[in-house]
């Protein structure tokens, strides 16, 4: 699978990546920015690099537009990863290895982009003060239910089997 194949079929695009053609090339500079710095100091493994480094021919993904593009998949279908690699034609330890490399440079780049979920209560309720209307998209996420009868009740949600 290669960008400049996908990329003629915007619908397809978007299904798979779950970014228009015009976010993908928004975010794709940005996301280039954070794998040159990260390559010109390290290799894949993450050890630091003995000399410079070089494009080759034969590599699975050679463009960046190719690297993005196959984590945003990943993170989109979360396929199974002997999956994802056979559909990029690389064995499942390469995939692995780049599914993790690539998605810390893109967290570390919609970091710097302020593109990040916000994590900090207190700073979403100081937000939260200077708007009169919020929308949240927020997840139920479990919580470990308390061995006292009385904090059980609190955290009970009406639900059974909950």
């Amino acid at each position: 699978m290669q960008y400049d194949k996908i990329k003629k079929r915007p619908v397809q695009f978007v299904s798979i990546t779950g970014l228009k053609l015009e976010d993908f090339n928004f975010l794709l500079p940005y996301f280039k920015a954070e794998w040159d710095e990260y390559n010109d100091y390290f290799t894949l493994d993450g050890k630091p690099r003995q000399r410079r480094t070089f494009a080759r021919k034969d590599t699975v993904l050679p463009k960046i537009s190719d690297k993005l593009m196959f984590l945003l998949i990943y993170l989109k279908t979360n396929p199974l990863q002997e999956h994802h690699a056979a559909s990029f034609g690389m064995t499942q330890s390469q995939a692995n290895l780049l599914i993790h490399l690539l998605a810390s440079l893109l967290r570390k780049t919609l970091k710097n982009l302020g593109e990040l979920p916000e994590r900090n209560e207190y700073r979403i309720q100081h937000v939260l003060k200077s708007y009169e209307d919020v929308l949240i998209d927020g997840v139920e996420r479990p919580i470990q239910r308390p061995q006292a009868s009385d904090l059980q009740k609190a955290c009970y949600s009406g639900k059974k089997n909950s």
